[in-house]
């Protein structure tokens, strides 16, 4: 279903190791697409930013926008409330969409991140509930149901290798959160709530988790914790908590080498390869680099690190515009959210 949307969108060359864009048929363009997270069956369904504040879903040749209010991308504007009364109105009403992850049920979860909360959509009815969190900004309800709980801006709610638990990067309260999706119960994995840089060894509970961004967990268990502020990548493993990139903190260019010594520029997202690497986002420096574990080295593999929007024979001679979001597909290839383009970039994994 997914292939043959692809091959009838795929703008530039046809060939399996080409780069390819997916683009809206039609007169209406995607707008800051964020996110992008496959279900069982191949399917896609992604978010968009403000102001558009869309969920779409990409399927069987058909792109459909699922839930949100309709948005005028001619004129530029969406019929949207201003930001203090979205919580007075109905789940379909986002503000700030930052993040979009498919449990094994098929359940559709987002984050709906300045509402302080992350949603459900029913995968058949595309119905809309409240999973966790109250609408109200703060910092409570561990230990008990996930939506009593208070959040202050959940960028992102990943589910993990398991099935069994969504991980939350919650920024503005400098914590990672988990939701055991059966139990529906919420607990802190990490951050005391102070920002700054972790130092090597110390207690997850205990230590600095300052920009918490994005989040996501290795087949090993590893939580690898997206700092943006700190630009830095750090790893949480049984309890311990280690900077892998970037240990000194420091903002500046994609350079390839020992990851520790590495420096990225606003970084927004990261997430999991088939092999175990982990996909970085260095949003500002507008490329995607690899993060190996094993190596402990890292390597820009999508983006020259100069914003535009050529498009290549490869990803090395493909410009980027602050991309959010990547994740390797059912096919085995690369998807990029290439935000500020707005399109969505298709070639060959790492």
């Amino acid at each position: 279903m997914l292939l043959r949307f692809l091959a009838c969108l795929a703008l530039t060359a046809s060939a399996f190791g080409a780069i390819e864009v997916v683009k809206l048929p039609g007169t209406e363009d995607l707008h800051e697409p964020f996110s992008i997270a496959f279900d069982a069956k191949g399917d896609a369904y992604g978010v968009e930013f403000q102001p558009a504040n869309r969920i779409f879903h990409l399927h069987d040749g058909k792109i459909e926008y699922i839930s949100g209010v309709k948005w005028n991308s001619t004129a530029k504007s969406a019929k949207v409330p201003a930001p203090a009364k979205l919580l007075d109105l109905a789940p379909a009403v986002y503000n700030g969409m930052h993040d979009i992850s498919i449990a094994p049920d098929g359940s559709i979860y987002a984050s709906d991140s300045f509402q302080h909360r992350i949603i459900r959509l029913d995968p058949k009815t595309h119905a809309t509930t409240v999973f966790a969190g109250t609408g109200k900004s703060g910092y409570a309800g561990d230990g008990g149901p996930a939506d009593q709980a208070q959040f202050n801006i959940p960028m992102c709610g990943v589910i993990d290798p398991s099935g069994k638990f969504m991980i939350i990067a919650d920024i503005g309260n400098n914590r990672v959160r988990r939701i055991d999706l059966a139990t529906k119960t919420i607990t802190t994995i990490a951050g005391n709530g102070k920002k700054g840089l972790p130092k090597d060894g110390d207690d997850a509970l205990n230590t600095s988790m300052g920009d918490a961004r994005a989040a996501c967990t290795a087949k090993d268990g590893t939580v690898y914790v997206l700092l943006r502020g700190g630009n830095a990548l750090a790893a949480v493993k049984v309890g311990k908590v280690t900077v892998v990139v970037n240990k000194a903190g420091k903002a500046g260019p994609a350079t390839d080498g020992s990851a520790a010594e590495a420096t990225m520029r606003g970084p927004k997202y990261v997430t999991m390869d088939a092999k175990g690497n982990v996909l970085i986002l260095d949003t500002e420096n507008h490329c995607l680099r690899l993060f190996d574990p094993i190596k402990q080295t890292i390597r820009t593999i999508a983006g020259n690190g100069k914003k535009g929007s050529a498009v290549g024979a490869d990803w090395a001679s493909t410009q980027l515009n602050r991309p959010h979001g990547a994740r390797i597909g059912p096919d085995g290839r690369l998807y990029v959210t290439d935000t500020e383009n707005n399109r969505i970039l298709i070639g060959p994994a790492p």
